[in-house]
């Protein structure tokens, strides 16, 4: 075998087998396949498809390319949750000291911004002194401990994926159903995990645009998990809009935390709400749903959730007394108002994603670095009626850097109407399966 005939081979739309898949990715990650050939094979099966067997095989592959979590001997149920990735998507980072508060054990292995969507890690690392490179010691001391911890893709867990994923993110192959299976799965399935609930977006701002092609991808993650042993659930939920309030690195760590502290009861809020539930329900906790949800409220209310992360942080060795708006994002900002009444009607996400790449933070290769401080606040919803001269966005900028161009693109971003005739309704939760 070698890399030209099995890249010839997907390009001319032929299956691959276990055999030659599996030399592909070993010698990629081995160094003996350079970035090119592989960023060849990756758009081959972008155009081409790979089909079910070939992503199976991907995902076994990419799980036995490293090391894997083992928590037998951990008492408790372990879960984990995974979203495709949308802007301003923070739900991980309140929802682990959640599930914590609940009594799970949450091995979370997260990754870096993704095209044009935030990165949990990303997020994490604008807390000052806040480290995601956890070992596998690490993690497991962090699980047993305090129940759970934040961590990244470390060279030995899964490398076949931290190397396909950093390479897709800059060759435009991110929207592939099957490599965004099996880059999601394998990292889920080497954590040792008993339960997965996956939260699959959908619309203007997600990988998947239409409601069927996410309904593919989460039926197709669905039987991966289910047939390697695991409780899956999953989600389908909207990303027609940036969720939250804030988008960007150290502004959804702020907002993340007014939510912990029970300040902020938003979309995020509800989906935090809805996730542990269903896992919940998935893992027979609580005899009924209102027994559920008086269990979820408390972890907030009563502040058990906020003291979690706080010991997470802690032991991560984040500085829990640099957790202040002013530690974490820029007080310089620049609003972006409407210039008519009426109201909002559309948004366009994928570019108020792009925006904050300009903004720098995100990123437009693998090798740039983040400006964690800089981001935007979204003062709106659909369906929200404006006046003239309102604020839509307020972006937050380093006064001495570059911005201009992301205050364009968030001008064109948005569409006000005088009436909301033709206008829908907006689902937060479009479709669960696995309760």
């Amino acid at each position: 075998m070698n890399p030209m005939e099995i890249i010839r081979k997907k390009r001319d739309s032929f299956e691959l087998s276990y055999d030659e898949l599996k030399y592909f990715i070993d010698n990629y990650v081995k160094g003996k396949i350079p970035d090119y050939q592989v960023s060849a094979f990756l758009m081959a099966g972008f155009l081409k498809g790979f089909s079910e067997p070939e992503t199976k095989y991907l995902t076994q592959i990419m799980i036995e390319s490293g090391e894997s979590f083992d928590f037998s001997n951990v008492e408790g149920i372990k879960v984990d949750k995974h979203s495709t990735g949308g802007v301003g998507d923070k739900v991980s980072i309140p929802l682990l000291p959640i599930l914590v508060s609940l009594g799970f054990k949450i091995p979370m292995v997260s990754g870096r911004g993704l095209g044009h969507t935030g990165g949990t890690l990303d997020k994490l690392e604008s807390i000052e002194g806040m480290d995601v490179y956890l070992t596998k010691e690490k993690m497991y001391k962090l699980v047993k401990d305090i129940g759970g911890g934040f961590g990244g893709q470390t060279e030995n867990f899964v490398p076949a994926d931290k190397f396909l994923y950093s390479l897709r993110d800059v060759t435009a192959t991110v929207e592939s159903i099957p490599l965004i299976t099996a880059s999601i799965m394998s990292k889920k399935l080497a954590e040792g995990i008993d339960s997965l609930i996956l939260d699959v977006k959908c619309g203007n701002g997600a990988f998947m645009k239409e409601f069927s092609d996410a309904k593919i991808l989460a039926d197709k993650m669905f039987a991966i998990g289910e047939s390697m042993g695991k409780k899956m659930v999953y989600i389908i939920s909207d990303m027609n809009q940036v969720l939250g309030e804030y988008a960007g690195n150290g502004c959804e760590i702020f907002e993340s935390l007014e939510i912990l502290k029970g300040n902020i009861k938003n979309d995020v809020y509800k989906l935090l709400e809805a996730i542990s539930v269903l896992l919940m329900e998935r893992n027979q906790i609580g005899s009924n749903c209102d027994e559920r949800r008086k269990k979820f409220k408390d972890t907030i209310e009563k502040g058990y959730a906020y003291e979690n992360f706080l010991k997470i942080v802690s032991a991560q060795k984040g500085k829990t007394d640099k957790l202040k708006k002013e530690d974490l994002f820029y007080q310089t900002s620049i609003n972006v108002k409407s210039n008519k009444k009426g109201y909002i009607t559309f948004f366009d996400t994928y570019r108020i994603g792009l925006s904050l790449i300009h903004l720098k933070a995100g990123r437009f290769k693998k090798e740039d670095g983040i400006d964690h401080k800089a981001g935007i606040r979204v003062y709106k919803k659909l369906g929200e009626m404006v006046e003239k001269g309102d604020t839509i966005f307020e972006v937050f900028v380093d006064k001495n850097g570059e911005y201009q161009t992301s205050i364009e693109m968030l001008k064109e971003s948005f569409k006000i109407e005088d009436s909301l005739k033709n206008f829908g309704n907006v689902e937060l939760i479009k479709f669960i399966k696995g309760v």
